[in-house]
């Protein structure tokens, strides 16, 4: 990001468009690299948010003075909120992983039970199981429809290329 401050992001003769553009390419593909498996707390999302917040206004000359909320941000920088980028991520992996033959690794990973053992009484870890669900129900799609829903995998790519491209 701040390699880029002197011959982009301060650059008056690249318009918002195009600078919106190397952000994407730049900033978040390398960020939300391999995102789709990540496990995230809700502190980690908070601190990737805020970290593309402030990315984004100060691409857009933004400062806390000014007293933009979030949502204008981002609605001016035509972009989502990084917890959406996170999800959609996460449900088009899942979607391809669903479509996936049986008896790829992949799947057998997702679909696996253990044999034995038990999650810890006290406060048990995330699991990611328990992403995916969460990112179901904010997507409203029912866990138990997500079969029929994964073999839609147009809307999906549709999706991504908008908002990567």
């Amino acid at each position: 990001m701040a390699r880029l401050t002197k011959r982009v992001w301060n650059n008056n003769m690249l318009t918002m468009n195009t600078k919106m553009r190397v952000y994407q390419a730049c900033i978040l593909s390398i960020l939300l690299y391999c995102s789709e498996t990540w496990t995230l707390y809700m502190r980690q999302e908070r601190r990737l948010n805020a970290f593309h917040l402030r990315n984004l206004r100060k691409i857009l000359g933004i400062t806390w003075q000014d007293c933009v909320p979030n949502k204008d941000v981002l609605a001016k920088a035509n972009l989502p909120s990084m917890l959406a980028l996170l999800s959609q991520k996460c449900l088009c992996w899942l979607g391809y992983v669903v479509c996936v033959q049986d008896g790829q690794i992949t799947k057998g990973i997702l679909y696996g039970q253990l044999s034995a053992g038990s999650r810890p009484n006290s406060k048990p870890h995330l699991r990611f199981k328990d992403v995916c669900k969460r990112n179901l129900k904010s997507g409203n799609i029912n866990p138990a429809d997500l079969e029929s829903s994964a073999t839609d995998r147009d809307s999906c790519r549709v999706k991504s290329r908008s908002v990567s491209g």
